[in-house]
């Protein structure tokens, strides 16, 4: 069964969503050819229209007849549909009809002055352009005999009809990020440099130190080359493993250091407040990991054993390789020689883009350079909704991907085209902002989830969020808002 929702025809103008029909064309149209009680209803896949016409109040010509049909007709009058015409005739009309049925207009012959009331109902198969019509009832007058004419056409206008469904244009709400006042930013990674038995003397040349060496180099000429960033600190801890006495290895770890800062000190005009140097002598933490991703058979003691914190550091590679001397055979061999490395931290700032025109190239060509303030900036330099405006919240969300606010940003951007798939995804991260619930609120009422929606954004409105408040005006009217038309005309 399909399903019908009616409305009489008014005129209803919502913020966020419309939906209007027109009233019947003035009474008396109706009134002319002696109708009452006009309906049209529409449904998914058809439109009907019924009334009442009432042949006793005709006045014709013993030989007149009318023949009233009504059509549907397009806004711009380019589609027309007629529905089954009916006749009302005088008395002679009637009494030739009824004796020479073959010769009748229409099926339906009412009697003029005396007919009882008849209950008139047809329906159309919908179409398009139906969504703008409206209904009109054209009449032709003839005789009823041989060698009459009929007379002109008249339309008698009845309604004018929009059907056109709600439609969402949600206001989307973007969010300014904080403007950073200095741009820092951090470049790190790990490189394992070997060096020879209990020795703090570095050598570019042993085994595989000149490529885990470059991984340092490299990295700080990424942003030597970056002629808008300044170099602030290059920060190198060096990590032992647990194998030896302690004392020796808080020596290797610390001397090994330092050799690595000396070898790239050597290599750069920097100052030597530049670098900063720490060490850890024993790698637990490291050893842990490798522990647990292992397919050890007692790798869950070891485990317990490792965060067990009553062992003096002292002794506990001792009582490990003591404990599980089979486990701890394969952890020297195969997983202290990578507990032996030098993590590097290089942090550098980046001057601030205040020119949008600078903004916009920058944006094309090392967008990594940006500020999220500055990418917003740039994004609000184009037109609302452009690929480039779009691009720009997209852009800033790959760069930030665990910001809140680029999160939400992104995610309007998307809605405004469509995407509402990826516009949830982008809006779990958004945060619990009111800013965030009023944009989740926009997000169901766009999927018609109009409970959900207010719900929303009434938490958006009682968290302090004022345009939550139209917004919550117009989803309710998007709830009641009818998705067919009905009306009478009396």
């Amino acid at each position: 069964m399909r399903h019908i929702n009616t409305i009489y025809i008014k005129t209803m103008m919502l913020a966020l969503a419309a939906v209007s029909a027109s009233a019947p064309l003035a009474a008396q149209n109706v009134s002319r050819v002696h109708v009452s009680g006009v309906q049209i209803i529409r449904d998914d896949a058809s439109v009907g229209v019924s009334f009442t016409i009432s042949p006793g109040k005709w006045r014709l010509p013993l030989t007149r007849e009318v023949t009233l049909t009504p059509y549907i007709i397009s806004a711009n009058g380019a589609d027309s549909v007629a529905l089954p015409a009916l006749t009302v005739a005088g008395k002679n009309a009637w009494y030739y009809a009824e004796r020479n049925e073959s010769e009748r207009v229409t099926p339906v012959y009412l009697r003029a002055g005396k007919g009882a009331d008849h209950s008139y109902s047809a329906s159309a198969p919908w179409q398009p352009w139906m969504e703008t019509s409206r209904l009109d009832f054209v009449t032709v007058a003839a005789g009823c005999c041989p060698g009459n004419t009929a007379g002109a056409s008249e339309p008698v206008p009845v309604a004018e009809m929009d059907w056109r469904r709600p439609v969402l244009t949600p206001d989307f709400r973007y969010v300014t990020p904080q403007v950073d006042m200095e741009k820092s930013y951090n470049l790190s990674g790990r490189a394992y440099v070997s060096f020879r038995v209990n020795r703090t003397e570095i050598d570019p040349s042993y085994m595989i130190n000149a490529t885990e060496l470059r991984k340092i180099t490299a990295s700080i000429d990424t942003v030597r080359g970056n002629r808008d960033a300044t170099v602030r600190a290059i920060s190198l801890t060096g990590y032992a493993s647990p194998e030896g006495p302690y004392s020796n290895n808080v020596r290797l770890a610390k001397g090994r250091t330092e050799a690595v800062r000396d070898y790239v000190g050597r290599l750069y005009d920097f100052p030597r407040s530049v670098y900063r140097t720490n060490s850890v002598p024993e790698d637990w933490a490291g050893l842990r990991d490798s522990v647990a991703v292992s397919i050890l058979p007692d790798r869950t003691q070891i485990l317990d054993f490792i965060d067990n914190g009553g062992i003096a550091i002292e002794k506990r590679n001792d009582v490990l390789r003591q404990r599980f001397p089979q486990s701890y055979a394969y952890l020297l061999k195969n997983v202290y020689p990578w507990l032996r490395h030098t993590d590097y931290v290089i942090n550098y700032t980046i001057r601030k883009y205040t020119d949008i025109d600078e903004i916009r190239r920058v944006m094309r060509e090392k967008p990594g350079n940006l500020s999220l303030d500055e990418l917003f900036a740039g994004a609000m330099s184009y037109p609302q909704g452009s690929d480039e405006y779009n691009h720009a919240f997209e852009l800033a969300v790959s760069l930030y991907p665990d910001s809140e606010v680029a999160n939400l940003n992104a995610a309007n951007a998307l809605m405004s085209r469509g995407d509402l798939k990826k516009a949830a995804m982008y809006l779990d991260r958004a945060g619990s902002s009111a800013e965030a619930d009023y944009a989740r609120g926009i997000l169901a009422a766009l999927e018609k989830d109009t409970d959900k929606a207010l719900s929303l954004l009434r938490k958006a409105q009682t968290a302090g969020f004022a345009p939550a408040a139209q917004a919550i005006e117009s989803v309710e009217s998007l709830r009641k808002a009818p998705q067919g038309v009905r009306f009478v005309a009396e």
